[in-house]
């Protein structure tokens, strides 16, 4: 969200349309907002840790005052809520006291199996039920609200998943002379589906196509520590900074999402916005970002074998790899987050 909040920042700011303020928390951990554009951002202090909702609960009375002056000085007619926060609940009240519409962007449906940070969601996510519109990123995730009934049908609006770009992209090159190198990239959470990704990448091995893998992420690694031992991969288990995931990303060739459910994915988004090619599972909004056969290619099934004979048809095609990444960057200002900017204000002020 640090990287999706900087580019949006930054879109503001390139608009000749659309006038507006962003407001991001000094707390953050990473998003470092350019200087150039410091009036078009403001930073508040929010908290940090578990306890922080409780002990800086002051914070919020400050940020509600916050809120309404800039409303006021900018008369904006709407704010856009990137993702809720624990306390937007409490500041849907305030917006629409000074007179602007409150949107917010529904990432998720429901919570991913295992990921502990659902639990703070289902608190933020009451600010949707008083929100004028809510935007999904995918029809999957616009389904699945519409299937819950909480949320009135009419007020949901689905956009899409924009590219997130770490560093500039470029064509990619591959050719089989060469092994193809595979990239597993985020936090490692049983819904990421690691165990897929190393099975596939044996089976690939044990069918002689030489691989490279890496595995750059913060999580449990559990028992597939030593079979990602056993076929030589690059581990960094950590947190990644933003240098760093653009430097994995500079790295491989494709990035495989094996993930055994999913709404849309912000690791498809950052492989496009590096030009890379994407090998995924067929689950939730997976197959609407990636483009079967034109941005990369979904598995038949979600499972390691599937994965594999997927991966394959680089190896059996090599013209399919370069064709892919001529696409990518052909078609990265629809994915933009220009475009997408676009697309949100002008749905915002129709609301």
């Amino acid at each position: 969200m640090a990287r999706f909040a900087a580019q949006a920042s930054s879109a503001l700011a390139r608009s000749s349309e659309v006038q507006g303020r962003t407001i991001v928390s000094r707390q953050s951990e990473s998003f470092k907002p350019s200087p150039m554009r410091s009036e078009e951002i403001m930073g508040v202090d929010v908290f940090s840790g578990r306890l922080g909702p409780l002990l800086s609960i002051r914070n919020l009375g400050r940020l509600k005052r916050i809120i309404q002056s800039e409303i006021e000085i900018l008369d904006a007619v709407a704010v856009i809520d990137l993702m809720p926060h624990v306390w937007s609940p409490w500041l849907v009240n305030t917006i629409h006291r000074s007179g602007a519409r409150y949107t917010a962007i529904a990432h998720d449906a429901t919570p991913h199996p295992g990921d502990l940070t659902g639990y703070a969601s289902r608190w933020a996510d009451r600010a949707l039920l008083k929100a004028d519109r809510v935007f999904t990123l995918s029809d999957a995730t616009g389904r699945q609200l519409r299937e819950m009934g909480r949320i009135d049908p009419d007020r949901i609006t689905t956009l899409f998943h924009p590219d997130l770009t770490y560093s500039g992209s470029a064509l990619r090159k591959w050719h089989p002379g060469i092994p193809l190198r595979l990239l597993f990239f985020g936090r490692i959470l049983p819904y990421k589906g690691l165990p897929l990704f190393v099975e596939a990448a044996e089976r690939l091995r044990r069918d002689g196509m030489p691989i490279e893998i890496g595995v750059f992420g913060d999580g449990d690694l559990r028992d597939c520590r030593e079979r990602l031992d056993q076929l030589n991969a690059e581990i960094v288990n950590r947190w990644l900074t933003e240098g760093e995931v653009a430097g994995a990303l500079a790295a491989y060739d494709v990035v495989v999402v094996s993930h055994v459910e999913a709404s849309q994915s912000g690791v498809v988004a950052a492989a496009f916005g590096a030009g890379m090619p994407v090998v995924a599972t067929p689950v939730g909004a997976l197959p609407e970002q990636v483009d079967q056969g034109i941005t990369g290619l979904i598995a038949e099934a979600a499972d390691g074998s599937s994965l594999a004979n997927a991966i394959k048809r680089f190896w059996n095609d090599p013209s399919l790899y370069r064709k892919m990444s001529d696409e990518i960057a052909r078609a990265s200002d629809r994915r933009s987050m220009d475009a997408f900017l676009t697309l949100a204000v002008h749905s915002a002020l129709a609301c």
